[in-house]
C-alpha cells in the first residue's frame, strides 16, 4: 500500500471510528471525576470498585473484575492500593476467589467525603453532555448491559 492509499484509509478510520470515540469520551469523563475527587485522594476507577462493594456488600477480584468489566490485574493493583489505605480489607488464602474484599469503616467515611465531590463531577458531566447526551449514555449502557447477560 503506497503513502496515499494509507492516508485515505486513515481518513475513513478518523471519520467514522466508534472505538476512538467511546475511548476519549471515557477518557474526558473519567478525568473530570478524577479531578472532583483528588481533593481526597480518591480515583474515579477506585470510587467505583468502593460502590461496588459498598452495594454487594464483598466480593472476590474476579467478581470486581466481571461486574465492572475491568481487566484483572488492574483490579488487583487497584486493590493493594486500596487496602493499603486501609479503605478495604482483603480476607482468605491465596489469590482469586477465595479471597473476600470488603470495604473497611475508613472506606465507608472516604465514601461519605467523596459523595458531595461525585455530585460536582456528576453535575459537570451533565453539563457537558446535556440531556440528549447522557439520555443516550443511559440507553447506550442500558443495551449493552441486557446484551452481557445473555452471553
Amino acid at each position: 500500500m503506497n503513502e496515499q492509499e494509507a492516508s485515505k484509509l486513515a481518513k475513513v478510520v478518523a471519520a467514522e471510528c466508534l472505538g476512538y470515540r467511546v475511548r476519549l469520551l471515557n477518557r474526558v469523563i473519567t478525568n473530570i471525576y478524577d479531578r472532583a475527587l483528588q481533593p481526597i485522594g480518591l480515583k474515579a476507577n477506585q470510587a467505583n470498585i468502593l460502590t461496588m462493594l459498598s452495594y454487594a456488600g464483598q466480593a472476590s477480584a474476579a467478581d470486581i473484575s466481571r461486574v465492572l468489566v475491568m481487566e484483572k490485574s488492574t483490579v488487583s493493583r487497584t486493590v493493594d492500593r486500596m487496602k493499603k489505605n486501609s479503605w478495604i480489607t482483603v480476607e482468605g488464602h491465596g489469590d482469586g476467589p477465595s479471597q473476600t474484599i470488603t470495604v473497611t469503616a475508613q472506606g465507608r467515611e472516604l465514601m461519605a467525603a467523596a459523595h458531595a465531590l461525585w455530585k460536582k463531577a456528576q453535575q459537570q458531566t451533565t453539563e457537558l453532555l446535556g440531556e440528549e447526551g447522557v439520555n443516550a449514555i443511559l440507553k447506550l449502557h442500558e443495551t449493552v448491559s441486557a446484551s452481557k447477560s445473555k452471553r
